[in-house]
C-alpha cells in the first residue's frame, strides 16, 4: 500500500520529536534541581493563588505561571524533580505540535527541516526541562503565533480565542513576552490596513477591525494589570545586556542559533549583517508586493508577512524599552524567545523563495542545515548538566554523598552545619526540605566558617581552609567542586 505524502512527513516528525521529548523527560527526572528552580520552589510556589497571580512577591525570579503550576503539580505528584518540571514538559509537546502545524502544508522536506530546526536548539530544550517560565512562555508563544496566523486567514472565533489565551499565558510565564502580545496586535492592524487599502481598495476602519479584540483584551487586562503594575514599579529589568541591541541581544541570538558556538568577531559581524539583511529584504518585498497590489502574494504568503512584522516589532520594542525605561537588552536565556520567532520567519521566507526558482537546491540546503542542527544537538546532549546552571549539576549527588557519609561515620548526629559557596544555597535547601533531612541545618549565603561540619565549595576556595583540618569526601572534576568534612568539628561531635 502506498504511503500518503502527509504520512511521509508525520513519521519523521514523530520519530524526531518523540526521541527529543524522551531525552528531555529523562533529563528532567535524573538531573539535579538548579539554583533558580530551587529559589522559586522555596519562595513562591507555596504562596496562595491570589498572591502568586497578583505578583505580590515581585522579585524577577518569580515567573508567575511557573510558580502557580509548580504549586499544583506538587499537590498532585509530590515534590520530585520531574513533577515540578512537568508543566514545562507538557509545553514542550505544545511547542512541538505547533512547530509542526506552522509548516505542515508546505513542501514535505521543508516541513521536516523546519520542525527539526525549531526543536533542536540546545538552550531552548534545556529550558523546557526545567521548572522555570522560559519554556512555558516559548510554548505558549508559538501556540499563539499559529492561531494568530490562522485567524488572519480564516477569521474563526476559536483561533482568535486561542491566540489571546496563549499570548496571555505566555506573558504570565515571562513578562518579556508582553512584547510578543503587543507586536502581534500591531501586526494585526498593519496587515488589516494593507489588505483593505492596497488589496481590496477599501477604507481601513480601525475600530471596526479591532472590535473582535475588545473583550479578550479587557479580560487580559484584568489578569495582567496588577502584575504588570508591579513589574513597572519595582522590576530592575536586569536582563544582562547593557551595551547595545546588536552587541548584546543580536549576538546572543546568533550564538544560540549556532548552538552556542564561539564564533570569531569578524564572522559574528558578517552573520549580524546577513540576519539584518534577511529581515529587511523580507520587509522590502512585502511593501513592494503590497503596493503593487499583488493579491496572489498577499494571500499565498501571509505567513511571511506576519512573521516578518512580529519579529521586527519585537526587536524594535526591546530597543524602545531600553531607551524609555532603561531596560537591559536581553541576553542568554532572556533572549531565547527570539529564536523561534526568527526561525519561523526564515521558514516562511524559504517557502517564498522556493516558489520562485532553485527549489531543489534550497530544500537540499535546508535539509542539510536541519540535519547539522540535529547532530549538533545530540553531540552536546547531557543528561545531568544544565547549560546556564552547570554549577548545580552535582548538588543532588553531593547531598546523597553527604547523607551516606553521615550515616556511616556519624549515625544519629543532628544539627549538622554545611558551609557552602552561595551558588549552592537554594538547591541545598531545596533537597533539605523535599528529602526531609531534618538533621541538616538550613544553609546560608554568608560563606564558610570554622564551625561548619562539612563544606561544599569550589576547589579554588580550598585556600580558605586549614589544610590539616579537612578531608575530601568526594570531588566533582567537571565543575571543580569538592565535598569536605571538617575533621576538627566532627571529632568533637
Amino acid at each position: 500500500m502506498k504511503i500518503r505524502s502527509s504520512h511521509k512527513v508525520l513519521i519523521p516528525v514523530i520519530l524526531i520529536g518523540g526521541t527529543i521529548f524522551l531525552f528531555v523527560f529523562t533529563k528532567s527526572c535524573v538531573s539535579s534541581f538548579t539554583h533558580d528552580e530551587s529559589f522559586s520552589y522555596l519562595n513562591y510556589c507555596h504562596e496562595g493563588f491570589m498572591e502568586i497571580i497578583s505578583y505580590r512577591n515581585w522579585y524577577p525570579n518569580n515567573h508567575v505561571l511557573n510558580s502557580l503550576l509548580m504549586k499544583y503539580s506538587e499537590k498532585l505528584f509530590g515534590p520530585s524533580e520531574w513533577a515540578l518540571r512537568l508543566p514545562n514538559l507538557m509545553l514542550l509537546l505544545v511547542y512541538m505540535f505547533y512547530s509542526y502545524r506552522l509548516f505542515r502544508k508546505k513542501d514535505p522536506l521543508l516541513t521536516v527541516a523546519m520542525f527539526t530546526l525549531m526543536c533542536t536548539n540546545p538552550l531552548l530544550l534545556d529550558l523546557f526541562g526545567l521548572a522555570r517560565g522560559y519554556g512555558l512562555s516559548c510554548g505558549f508563544m508559538v501556540m499563539g503565533l499559529y492561531h494568530f496566523m490562522a485567524y488572519l486567514k480564516n477569521h474563526k472565533t476559536a483561533d482568535l480565542a486561542l491566540y489571546h489565551v496563549a499570548a496571555l499565558l505566555a506573558s504570565l510565564s515571562n513578562f518579556t513576552l508582553l512584547t510578543f502580545y503587543i507586536a502581534t496586535l500591531i501586526t494585526y492592524n498593519l496587515v488589516a490596513f494593507m489588505h483593505a487599502r492596497f488589496i481590496q481598495d477599501h477604507r481601513f476602519g480601525f475600530f471596526r477591525s479591532n472590535r473582535v479584540h475588545i473583550l479578550p483584551l479587557i479580560l487580559a487586562g484584568i489578569v495582567l494589570f496588577e502584575p504588570v503594575r508591579r513589574v513597572l514599579s519595582y522590576n530592575t529589568y536586569d536582563f544582562g545586556g547593557k551595551t547595545g541591541f546588536y552587541q548584546d541581544t543580536a549576538t546572543h541570538l546568533i550564538f544560540n542559533v549556532f548552538h552556542r558556538m564561539h564564533l570569531p568577531p569578524a564572522l559574528m559581524l558578517i552573520l549580524q549583517a546577513v540576519f539584518t539583511a534577511m529581515v529587511f529584504i523580507s520587509l522590502f518585498l512585502i511593501i513592494y508586493k503590497t503596493v503593487r497590489r499583488d493579491q496572489k502574494f498577499f494571500e499565498g504568503h501571509l505567513g511571511l508577512i506576519m512573521a516578518s512584522f512580529v519579529f521586527l516589532l519585537v526587536c524594535i520594542m526591546i530597543i524602545l524599552l531600553h531607551v524609555i525605561r532603561g531596560s537591559d537588552y536581553p541576553i542568554d536565556r532572556f533572549s531565547i524567545f527570539l529564536f523561534p520567532l526568527l526561525v519561523v520567519h526564515i521558514g516562511f521566507l524559504v517557502h517564498f523563495l522556493i516558489s520562485l526558482r532553485f527549489k531543489k537546491i534550497i530544500l537540499a540546503v535546508m535539509s542539510v542545515t536541519a540535519l547539522a542542527s540535529l547532530v549538533g544537538f545530540w553531540r552536546q546532549a547531557d543528561l545531568h548538566e544544565s547549560l546556564e546552571w552547570a554549577y548545580d549539576s552535582k548538588t543532588r549527588d553531593m547531598i546523597q554523598a553527604l547523607s551516606e557519609y553521615r550515616e556511616m561515620e556519624q549515625p544519629g548526629s543532628r544539627d549538622i552545619r554545611l558551609g557552602i559557596h552561595w551558588h549552592f544555597e537554594p538547591t541545598v535547601n531545596f533537597y533539605r526540605v523535599t528529602w526531609g533531612l531534618d538533621w541538616l541545618l538550613p544553609v546560608e549565603r554568608d560563606g564558610i566558617h570554622s564551625k561548619d561540619d562539612y563544606f561544599y565549595i569550589y576547589r579554588d576556595e580550598l585556600n580558605q581552609l586549614d589544610a590539616s583540618g579537612y578531608r575530601i569526601i568526594k570531588e566533582y572534576g567537571n565543575i571543580q567542586t569538592v565535598l569536605l568534612v571538617n575533621t576538627r568539628s566532627t571529632e568533637k561531635k
